[in-house]
Parts: C-alpha cells; sequence; structure tokens
C-alpha cells in the first residue's frame, strides 16, 4: 500500500543518494582517523608541488641577478629561508587540513547515520505493512 509518508521519505533518500549522499558515504566508509591523515597527506603533497612551482617562479623571475652574482650569494642563509618556509606552511596546512576534514567527516557522518535510520524505517514500514509507523518530521538531510 502506498502512502504519502513512505513516498516522502523515499524521494528524499532518492534526492541524497544522488546528490551529497554520494560523497558522504564514500566519505564514511573509512574510520575518521584515517579519512583525515590521507586528505592531510594529500594537502601536504599538493602545496609541496605549489612551493616548488613558485619557488621556481622565483628563481626564474631573478635569474639575471643569481648569474651574475653566483659567487657572491650567501646559499647557505638563502636555502634555510626556503625551508623555514617551507616548513611553517607545512604545518599551517596540517593544521588546517585537521581541522577541515575532520569537520566534514563529522557533518557526512551525521547525514549517512539519519539516511539509515530513514532506511531502517522504511525496512520496518515494509516489514509491518505500515500499521503503526509514524514518520519523524525532519527535511534536513
Amino acid at each position: 500500500m502506498l502512502s504519502k509518508k513512505k513516498i516522502k521519505i523515499m524521494f528524499r533518500m532518492a534526492s541524497y543518494e544522488q546528490g551529497r549522499g554520494k560523497k558522504d558515504l564514500n566519505t564514511v566508509r573509512f574510520y575518521k582517523a584515517d579519512y583525515v591523515r590521507l586528505n592531510i597527506l594529500k594537502s601536504i603533497v599538493c602545496m609541496t608541488i605549489a612551493y616548488a612551482l613558485v619557488l621556481g617562479l622565483v628563481v626564474l623571475y631573478n635569474a639575471e641577478y643569481i648569474i651574475k652574482n653566483a659567487v657572491k650569494l650567501p646559499y647557505y642563509s638563502i636555502g634555510l629561508k626556503v625551508l623555514g618556509i617551507y616548513i611553517s606552511l607545512v604545518v599551517f596546512y596540517i593544521i588546517v587540513s585537521l581541522a577541515v576534514y575532520a569537520s566534514r567527516y563529522g557533518h557526512a557522518r551525521k547525514r549517512v547515520q539519519r539516511y539509515f535510520k530513514y532506511l531502517k524505517y522504511l525496512s520496518k514500514y515494509y516489514d509491518n505493512d505500515g500499521e503503526g509507523y509514524e514518520e519523524e518530521e525532519r527535511d534536513d538531510f
């Protein structure tokens, strides 16, 4: 027997599965620590590539000066500055990535738990042919 309540829940669940649910279900298949570590690692790799590209551009921009003063340049102090900036950027990216991806995982987990709650509700609804079940009014997934 079809009911408005059941159709409404099924529609919400289908739209969630087609939209945000794909990403959420893919996110929560990991443990939280694994998800956060993986994304921190991705952030560090991307930041390292971007830093190397920017550093290369700076060297190319100052190539004439570097070639003229190749013997006089204090390479040790330049190397320490470059390494110090890189380490500070890595630490910054780790902190920001940790906060962002932990928050994303928490929100995705809540939405997936709500999704599974509705699945359980529909399963019980089908088992009892819709007798005696009240829908919880929630519009958000």
